[in-house]
């Protein structure tokens, strides 16, 4: 597990891999910090297809804090935010980026308590 401290040093160095397609970084307990460290990377990594970050347990803010992000992630073809404790917040959250995911063909959310408030959201 890297944490939220180790995120954060990542999140430093991704800054600059901006064509990078494939990160996955599932159950490493980044956090709702090490979420919002990486929001601000992942912000410009606009070229993403495959992107894995369940077992992290971020939260309804972090999910909120990664959503900014995954707007501009065009090219997105696998979301894995599973075991994350998003809730019904978060859901809706996500609800807005994915709009802008046209290519997105899977979605991985199991274990994340988004209830119908966020199962209504998502499904637009």
């Amino acid at each position: 597990d890297i944490g939220p401290e180790g995120a954060g040093a990542l999140a430093g160095a991704l800054g600059n891999m901006v064509n990078m397609t494939k990160l996955d970084l599932d159950g490493n307990a980044i956090g709702l910090e090490g979420a919002g460290a990486l929001a601000g990377a992942l912000d410009k990594m606009v070229y993403m297809t495959d992107l894995g970050l369940g077992g992290n347990f971020i939260g309804p803010k972090g999910a909120s804090a990664l959503a900014r992000a995954l707007g501009n992630m065009v090219h997105m073809h696998w979301l894995r935010l599973h075991v994350n404790n998003i809730g019904p917040e978060g859901a809706v959250a996500l609800a807005g980026a994915l709009g802008n995911m046209v290519n997105t063909a899977k979605l991985d959310l199991f274990q994340n308590a988004i209830g119908p408030k966020g199962a209504g959201a998502l499904a637009g």
